[in-house]
């Protein structure tokens, strides 16, 4: 049986730090009236580094970041806008970036794991990111990948869409690189080149 599981990289993260950060005035953890549970509330959503700040203005970024990914249709809209409006892309290549970007989460496919390491978009592209299983290798270059969709020809190359050839060279890749030489140790990569 196949099994997807989608999740929001954040909540690991703040349920990590819901003990750590003292200056909060918010707090992250709530009790509930049962005793030994706890309720947690979401002050952050960014499973996919860049859609937001890409997309989204800033004013928007609270609202989003309480919203549950499903219901987030500020955050969907935004990519259309920017995507026609901004970017000068053809309304085609706008909803075939809402189709794989939205909704901002992690999406794995248990039922690939032999197919490899985990590959940004894998499950989203049928494989085409490096593997089917999706998730995020700690390699996966996630700036260089979003700028391509965004700016460059990937998803038209994925046949997702029809090439309105309104691609922007100067804008598909973050410039940034590192030599991959991955450690056992926190922070796991080496500093970039």
């Amino acid at each position: 049986m196949k099994s997807v599981i989608r999740y929001a990289l954040a909540a690991a993260a703040l349920l990590a730090a819901a003990g750590c950060n003292s200056s909060s005035s918010t707090p992250s953890v709530q009790p509930t009236s049962t005793p030994g549970t706890q309720s947690y509330i979401q002050t952050e959503l960014l499973a996919r580094p860049a859609v937001k700040e890409a997309f989204e203005s800033f004013a928007n970024h609270d609202v989003t970041n309480r919203t549950e990914p499903y219901k987030d249709t500020t955050l969907q809209n935004a990519i259309g806008i920017f995507t026609t409006t901004v970017a000068g892309r053809s309304a085609g290549t706008a909803s075939a970036l809402q189709a794989v970007l939205y909704p901002n989460e992690m999406v794995i496919d248990t039922s690939q794991v032999s197919a490899g390491t985990g590959a940004y978009l894998g499950v989203e592209t049928g494989g085409a990111t490096g593997s089917k299983f999706g998730g995020r290798a700690l390699s996966d270059d996630i700036i260089t990948i979003s700028l391509g969709a965004i700016f460059g020809n990937t998803v038209s190359a994925l046949g997702l869409t029809a090439d309105d050839h309104k691609e922007s060279p100067c804008l598909m890749t973050d410039n940034v690189s590192y030599d991959k030489t991955n450690t056992s140790t926190f922070p796991y990569v080496q500093s970039p080149l």
